[in-house]
């Protein structure tokens, strides 16, 4: 890999009562690591995190400075696009005006499209529960589904016409909304949870394949931003896998800055933060060398 460096250099201070002056530079040898075994590295020159791990093939994303960094870059083949709850329940008409899920179901179209181009794994994580589910359910999981529905039903209360048991798995209204489930493939990984979040314990099925696989960075489209999305991008990142999330690719109903304050969180904390189109234009490196 190229070197680069970082030179850090001090400054004469005439307000120092002490009058310090400055006696010589550091310089930091790039790439900078993050992490113990498992590393990203930052590159000074170009500032830019490398989160491919060695990889010689890197998806290479630009962003503005404004996020403290000019860009990103991952491994596509140790890479997932995970669609959060994009299922009629959450977002068809008939239910409620998700106006900001539909507006996420073109970008997040166009970047399941390029991550069929790169050998990206999709995964749909979608709620989808059993009578045993409801037996083992929360309290407090329980009543933010009845609000919406009325008091004493909700999960798993039965829905006019043939919509089936408010999101049981294999009923209507737990499916894929219809345009994500166009362009669903049988090389597609589909995954049912019981919670906010698909990761929040090392038995569930998505954490295994996760853990089996070997797959690192995870890429997050859905909704709602701030709930089902947000818990799984914090479960994640808690359990170390690279965390990035398509902003246009998701949504919320909640308002009060929810979408911003999920936003901030992630790219402040717990990953990075782009959007369909800096995905969509994302370029494949071989053999990096500073590209």
């Amino acid at each position: 890999m190229a070197s680069e460096s970082l030179i850090l250099t001090t400054t004469e201070n005439q307000h120092n009562e002490h009058n310090d002056i400055t006696v010589g530079t550091i310089t930091c040898t790039a790439p900078i690591p993050f992490g113990g075994e498992e590393q990203w590295l930052y590159l000074p020159a170009t500032k830019k995190f490398d989160l491919s791990r060695g990889s010689e093939q890197k998806m290479v994303f630009e962003c503005g400075e404004d996020d403290r960094h000019t860009g990103f870059m991952i491994d596509p083949g140790n890479s997932v696009l995970i669609v959060v709850d994009m299922q009629n329940y959450f977002v068809h008409p008939i239910y409620r005006d998700h106006a900001a899920g539909i507006a996420a179901v073109e970008p997040t179209l166009r970047a399941i499209e390029r991550c069929r181009k790169e050998g990206i794994q999709i995964a749909w994580l979608n709620w989808g529960i059993t009578n045993h589910d409801l037996k083992e359910m929360p309290p407090a999981i329980q009543r933010g589904f009845s609000k919406s529905l009325g008091w004493h039903i909700g999960l798993g209360a039965q829905l006019p016409d043939d919509q089936g048991r408010c999101l049981f798995k294999r009923t209507w209204n737990a499916e894929l909304y219809e345009p994500f489930k166009a362009v669903a493939q049988p090389g597609d990984l589909f995954f049912d949870k019981t919670r906010m979040s698909g990761l929040w314990s090392s038995e569930e099925p998505f954490h295994e394949y996760l853990r089996a696989s070997g797959k690192q960075t995870l890429l997050f489209a859905g909704v709602n931003t701030d709930q089902c999305v947000f818990g799984t991008v914090s479960d994640a990142y808690s359990y170390g896998w690279d965390c990035v999330l398509l902003k246009d690719c998701t949504g919320t109903m909640t308002g009060r800055g929810a979408q911003e304050l999920a936003e901030y969180q992630i790219s402040t904390n717990m990953g990075f933060v782009t959007t369909s189109s800096a995905f969509c234009e994302a370029q494949i490196c071989e053999h990096f060398e500073g590209c």
